[in-house]
């Protein structure tokens, strides 16, 4: 009999032999397009690097009763592991990650209460109209339970089909045979529901981060200094002003102006001196201990602002990022000023401490704290030029916004939105269509800032100007990979634009192969030179998530329509019959005919689908001439861009 927890290092090949149930108290699959894209980003680097590398997933917590296995927790990522097999074996049915779909003639994955979802996954094997149909709204509101799978899958295909078809087998097969997870099976007799309940209660596990604070603190002096700093920078979901004032109370904030934040002066940031307060991030070693000297361990505790004692106006903020990102940031800004090469290793979060271990080795006491110091000047930058998810207060969205923060009469600072800007859109269109996990260009831009900032707004024309060219070699640069090309930014006079010939490669017929950020570019331009009327239906449109690939002359036109099918793939998949949508929205216009996808657009209100779709609709018909017509005029809108912008 099993009396202990039990674990082990499986992939998905070695969990053939088993099935999976999702038990009653997990809540339904929520995962969205950003939690999606940082996985399969993930992979996929990593599946370039080497495809015999290994990558280590997450763990997972089971119950077992012989092979069956009931999924205590891990069911998001589990439920998106299928989906994701489901769509590569659907584009490539000879890659092994076909395997994980069912086991034997039975669904691989099933769920207790919501029966709903197995058919649908179930039906998904069979019939291949079945993702459109819960697309219906009697569908989604009969079944709810089914809207983020369903997006999800869509999201997933798009994803794929931008991939070169050669790497789609290999790529689910890395998947299926190196992705790693770390099964955690439970000891027979344990309360399911209690252990659940706690896993999703826990407190804050020290992280790779925390141990790097400890590390480099450890090799210098004015512990409690440096760590404050560090403590100031490292919450990111709050503003950075916030973070100071609570981390230095002693401050005389009415002498503070917000320019001083640029550079940390000892002498404005104070914390209380009076305090007996220990540094307690310094590691320790086992022989270190007196069993009977020590003391309660009370766990250090993160930043959390009083908001009620705050006077300044309510609003709340995520990052775009994580603290482990802007430390690679930093710390390859870093290396840049001391002359010393970039590292060699992944820019992943999971392989920080790898990275700063030749920092701890150099164990340069004055480089450490020159480092803490650019952190702080890193993260003022960040906060005032970059993009955040600011919430709305009453509707509970989210939406990317550039902040202006003002000082009020009790030296607090109110945060507004700037109106929107080109730097608000452009900056979207890099943060959408770039690697969430990496954003390689926040590591030439940040370092751009922190140079050449000038105070001015986060919205000026001279700091657009530098984030326009920095995009365009970002865009038509091949040869050179992202991370070397970031490096490279962050010369002086570099400002080689890469050697992609734009038209050629927009003038071919590739259909859902285009890359999405073309499309997303060009949102960007026709915002930024619109020539119609600025109706409120454009001042509502944003640069967001776009992931579907809709043809707007319909592929497979619905019967009984009086469209005709066009037989000519090149015009079909030409970029002059393609936008890029929302899963939603290309939900809706699915095989209609382009009169009935006009009234749509029109009368929908709200924001413009997109602005390309705008320049579609304002035709009068549409057929392979007006195609060409399109094709041709975007084309030029986007080079024009280019060549202004060099």
């Amino acid at each position: 009999m099993q009396s202990k927890f039990q674990t082990s290092i499986e992939s998905l090949a070695t969990l053939d032999g088993f099935d999976f149930s999702i038990p009653t108290y997990q809540r339904p699959y929520v995962w969205g397009d950003e939690q999606l894209k940082k996985l399969l980003d993930d992979f996929y680097t990593s599946f370039k690097q080497s495809d015999t590398s290994i990558y280590y997933m997450s763990t997972f917590l089971t119950k077992e009763e012989n092979q069956h296995t009931e999924l205590i927790d891990g069911q998001q990522r589990f439920t998106t592991l299928w989906l994701i097999s489901f769509v590569i074996s659907h584009l490539c049915p000879s890659s092994s990650i076909s395997k994980f779909l069912k086991k034997e003639n039975n669904l691989r994955l099933g769920f207790e209460i919501r029966k709903e979802v197995s058919e649908f996954l179930e039906a998904l094997l069979t019939d291949s109209s079945v993702v459109n149909k819960v697309y219906s709204e009697d569908y989604i509101v009969k079944y709810p339970y089914l809207k983020n799978i369903a997006r999800a899958l869509v999201f997933i295909k798009g994803y794929l089909e931008q991939k070169p078809d050669e790497e789609i087998e290999a790529f689910g097969d890395f998947i299926y045979h190196n992705v790693k997870l770390i099964k955690n099976t439970t000891a027979i007799g344990t309360d399911l529901n209690q252990l659940f309940s706690t896993i999703n209660s826990a407190g804050i596990q020290l992280e790779q981060t925390d141990i790097i604070k400890a590390n480099l603190l450890n090799l210098i002096d004015e512990k409690v200094l440096f760590s404050r700093i560090w403590e100031t920078c490292e919450e990111m979901n709050n503003f950075f002003e916030r973070n100071a004032r609570s981390s230095f109370p002693a401050s005389n904030w009415n002498s503070i102006n917000l320019n001083n934040y640029i550079a940390f002066d000892k002498n404005l940031f104070k914390y209380d001196n009076n305090s007996k307060e220990e540094d307690r991030t310094v590691l320790f070693t086992i022989d270190s201990l007196v069993i009977n000297s020590l003391e309660q361990y009370n766990q250090p505790s993160k930043i959390v602002v009083d908001e009620n004692n705050r006077k300044s106006e309510e609003v709340f903020c995520r990052s775009i990022i994580s603290f482990g990102q802007l430390l690679l940031h930093t710390y390859r800004i870093h290396l840049k000023r001391e002359n010393l090469p970039d590292f060699e290793v992944t820019f992943h979060v999971n392989k920080l401490i790898t990275v700063f271990k030749k920092m701890e080795e150099r164990n340069n006491p004055d480089e450490i704290k020159r480092f803490f110091h650019l952190l702080w000047d890193v993260r003022y930058v960040f906060d005032k030029y970059i993009i955040k998810w600011i919430s709305d207060v009453d509707t509970k969205s989210e939406s990317l916004e550039l902040m202006n923060f003002n000082r009020n009469l009790d030296s607090y600072y109110s945060r507004s939105k700037y109106e929107k800007s080109a730097s608000l859109m452009l900056q979207s269109v890099l943060y959408y269509t770039g690697d969430y996990l990496r954003q390689y260009w926040l590591t030439s831009y940040l370092n751009y800032l922190i140079e050449k900032h000038q105070n001015l707004n986060a919205n000026s024309k001279e700091h657009l100007q530098y984030l326009e060219l920095l995009d365009n070699i970002f865009s038509t640069t091949e040869n050179v990979k992202d991370k070397e090309l970031s490096w490279k930014l962050m010369s002086e006079n570099y400002y080689e634009l890469g050697h992609i010939d734009i038209k050629v490669y927009l003038e071919q017929s590739l259909g859902t192969k285009f890359k999405h950020y073309w499309f997303q570019k060009l949102e960007y331009i026709l915002w930024k030179n619109w020539e119609f009327e600025k109706t409120k239906e454009f001042e509502s449109f944003r640069v967001m998530s776009r992931n579907s690939v809709e043809h707007i002359y319909p592929q497979n036109p619905e019967e009984g329509s009086k469209t005709p099918k066009l037989e000519d793939k090149n015009i079909l998949d030409s970029f002059g019959n393609l936008v890029l949508l929302s899963v939603a929205q290309n939900s809706e216009y699915s095989r209609k005919s382009f009169t009935e996808k006009k009234g749509m657009f029109f009368n929908k209100g709200g924001a413009y689908d997109t602005l390309k779709s705008y320049y579609i609709f304002n035709n009068d018909n549409w057929n392979a001439t007006r195609i060409e017509e399109h094709k041709n005029k975007m084309i030029e809108k986007i080079i024009k861009h280019y060549e202004k912008s060099n």
